[in-house]
């Protein structure tokens, strides 16, 4: 149940942020009508290398074509070849010109749709993707847009949507999981909390953080002045500008 909406999430770095789901649903494919999907870890091609996930759906609910999609995963970590070398350009020209040569016999038998990759990165990969991009445009003319980005991060709000629909079961996994990336830092930042409290409330503590209004004056005192040998240049006031107290 995760699978296909967090790889669907993925995104071109184009003007309109084109994610999978909208590209495959432009050519007229729908993930959820696959019954099958098959995970190949690892697979080798003797010519082009190893990229860390294929995987391919097939079984057709209206019999159209298999799919096969090329998941590449890194973490605090870029590219393993640039420029002539580049990874990715060399799995795309592994499966759409050596496919016979990888050692995984689903794979090296694939006769469907293919040629869409997904690289899937702890931080921005603008860089990466757009290098990547102008060498196999350079190559193949009739290629537009085939390198897909997708964050960690994006896992984790995918997690949180599909929390209501998992067993009780399910969401002890999912639980665990989450905490997890917590740690690893896979969430993206989603606002400021306070334990047991509403941040209304916390305006009206003697020595709040911030002021909700920009009307300050030299007798309010917040937190950070009755820290003792700050030595921070004030340069802005920031203001919370939520509900008035």
């Amino acid at each position: 149940m995760i699978l296909i909406p967090f790889i669907e999430s993925a995104f071109l770095y184009n003007e309109k942020r084109t994610t999978l789901w909208e590209k495959l649903n432009s050519e007229g494919i729908e993930l959820r009508c696959y019954r099958e999907v098959e995970y190949v870890f690892w697979t080798w091609n003797h010519n082009y290398g190893e990229p860390d996930l294929i995987l391919i759906f097939s079984d057709h609910v209206h019999g159209f074509d298999d799919l096969l999609l090329v998941v590449e995963a890194k973490f605090k970590s870029g590219k393993s070849g640039t420029e002539e070398n580049d990874q990715l350009v060399r799995y795309f020209e592994a499966i759409n010109n050596d496919i016979e040569n990888f050692t995984g016999s689903s794979v090296s038998s694939f006769k469907g749709r293919k040629g869409y990759i997904i690289y899937l990165t702890e931080a921005e990969a603008y860089s990466d993707i757009t290098a990547t991009t102008k060498i196999i445009q350079s190559r193949y003319n009739e290629i537009k847009e085939n390198v897909f980005h997708l964050r960690w991060h994006q896992l984790y709000k995918t997690l949180e949507k599909m929390y209501p629909y998992y067993s009780s079961f399910e969401q002890i996994i999912v639980d665990d999981l989450m905490k997890y990336m917590e740690k690893l830092g896979l969430r993206d930042f989603s606002g400021i909390s306070l334990p047991d409290k509403s941040l209304n409330s916390a305006f009206s503590l003697p020595y709040p953080i911030f002021y909700n209004d920009g009307n300050s004056s030299a007798e309010k005192k917040t937190y950070f002045d009755q820290l003792n040998n700050l030595d921070v240049t004030i340069e802005k006031n920031i203001f919370y500008r939520g509900n008035q107290l």
